[in-house]
């Protein structure tokens, strides 16, 4: 009988249905686009098998080669584990149902099979506890992602694409690089293995795989100043990838910062140095968006902005503040996704990315506009959405980071909110302003993603508290590095 709650499924169920659809697309190509559906769907309800034991205190482990810990590739989902992959997944879902009615350009299949792997290696690196994984993970992720941007193949695409090339092998020679190196120190790739084998090595000898890993994972995290490739990606890629890009390449790129920071190198030191890359791209972000005219890449500035955010709460270092980064990551997640998900409605209807030509658009698409608001309203922070109770947990733990760059940082990230409510406020009052344009009649289907997305906002913000009390587990667990290294490696020392 098969065990449900096995992450190796995770992984295989994608990569199974991939080649799949690869080997029947010449055949059967109209049902392609069913793929990421079907895969997202499974993996879901794998993950609640999982859930049900995680959410109990369980760390899921599932190994492989039939040998034990740390001598095979192995996959543990903790509380953090699973939170990433749940939204992973939840996402491709809702975004692949979109897909289904938003992309018209053939080949469709190929897109569908790209996504599909997107999907795979966004949930393989939520849920290895190798560090070699990590790397093979995110190269099928950036391939997969760099078809995608460019797969509209205009001239916009494929130079974003390109740039998006260029930047994604940069980062994955700096994390190979910096994994190799990890590996002529200790002799394994398992992340809690390393974690054992670093308490023999000395500072420095350390200090430069990290680096080399960190600035590796923050191309992909878009964290400055690495991050020059995702302004330029969203607006030439399908609304749909966007929305993936932002809510899913991005965190789960911050997903593997975290993890590797703390589970593995434990490393406090390297902290105030983060914190300082955190505040410059929370500033540019915000400050880039706030001048932009095209939607997509003011969402696409407002996304590194986010990025800035999350990370700058991680760099506090403490329970709280790593409880309130995972919070954010939730809510800018969700909210990130419906914002491209309905621009992408907004653009098909007016056939413009500038924001000035969809005045009135909000006047005739009364519901999609909505959408649109209450999304933005979570990621600005308004009450009583849930984006203000993660953005007071954050202010609040900035206050915790000791002198001047406490206070600096806490003013900052009310600048940055005041900031992010103009830009947002403008598209607002272009979208229902009175308008005498005649828009596309919009597709409804492309609505229902968007709109399940925000009932999710709605109900995270009827209970606050009770998802707070969550991510505060996740951070507690997060600290408490013994029991995710004792559960991994059976008690070996």
């Amino acid at each position: 009988m098969v065990n449900l709650a096995n992450p190796t499924l995770l992984v295989v169920i994608p990569l199974f249905f991939a080649f799949l659809s690869i080997i029947i697309s010449p055949f059967l190509k109209k049902l392609i686009k069913f793929v990421p559906l079907i895969v997202s769907a499974l993996n879901l309800v794998v993950i609640y098998f999982i859930g049900v034991k995680v959410l109990y205190g369980s760390i899921v482990l599932s190994t492989t080669a039939g040998l034990n810990p740390p001598y095979v590739i192995i996959l543990a989902v903790d509380k953090l584990n699973f939170i990433i992959v749940l939204m992973v997944n939840v996402l491709g879902f809702l975004i692949s149902f979109y897909n289904i009615f938003y992309m018209k350009e053939e080949p469709t299949d190929k897109f569908h099979i790209l996504f599909t792997l997107l999907i795979m290696a966004s949930s393989w690196i939520s849920i290895t506890g190798d560090l070699f994984n990590v790397f093979v993970a995110f190269e099928v992720l950036s391939l997969s992602s760099f078809g995608l941007v460019g797969y509209m193949r205009s001239k916009d695409s494929i130079e974003a694409g390109f740039k998006y090339v260029v930047q994604g092998i940069l980062a994955g020679s700096l994390l190979l690089i910096g994994i190799v190196l990890i590996y002529a120190q200790t002799g394994t790739l398992n992340m809690a293995h390393i974690a054992t084998k670093l308490d023999y090595v000395g500072s420095l000898e350390k200090l430069v795989p990290y680096v080399l890993i960190f600035f590796g994972l923050a191309v992909e995290g878009a964290l400055f100043p690495l991050n020059s490739w995702l302004p330029d990606a969203h607006p030439a890629a399908p609304s749909g990838i966007s929305a993936m890009l932002s809510g899913i390449v991005t965190t789960t790129a911050i997903y593997a910062i975290i993890r590797v920071t703390i589970t593995v190198f434990n490393y406090s030191a390297f902290i105030p140095y983060l914190f300082i890359i955190a505040l410059l791209t929370l500033f540019f972000g915000e400050i880039a968006a706030f001048f932009q005219k095209d939607l997509k890449r003011m969402l696409a500035y407002s996304t590194i902005g986010q990025t800035g955010l999350f990370v700058l709460a991680f760099s506090v270092g403490t329970q709280a503040s790593i409880s309130a980064s995972v919070a954010q990551m939730v809510n800018h997640s969700f909210s990130k996704a419906v914002l491209f998900l309905v621009a992408g409605i907004m653009i098909e209807a007016q056939g413009s990315r500038n924001i000035d030509d969809l005045k009135g658009f909000g006047r005739v698409n009364i519901l999609t506009s909505i959408l649109f608001v209450f999304a933005a309203l979570s990621l600005i922070g308004i009450p009583p959405f849930f984006g203000f109770f993660t953005k007071l947990a954050i202010l609040q733990t900035l206050l915790d980071f000791p002198g001047f760059l406490g206070y600096l940082s806490f003013a900052l990230v009310l600048f940055a909110a005041i900031i992010e409510g103009v830009y947002f406020y403008r598209v607002f009052k272009i979208l229902f302003e009175k308008s005498d344009k005649n828009f596309q009649a919009e597709n409804p289907w492309l609505v229902i993603s968007p709109f399940i997305l925000v009932l999710i906002l709605v109900i995270l913000s009827s209970r606050p508290m009770s998802v707070l009390n969550f991510t505060n587990d996740i951070a507690n667990q997060l600290i408490q590095r013994t029991i995710y290294l004792t559960s991994v490696l059976g008690g070996l020392k």
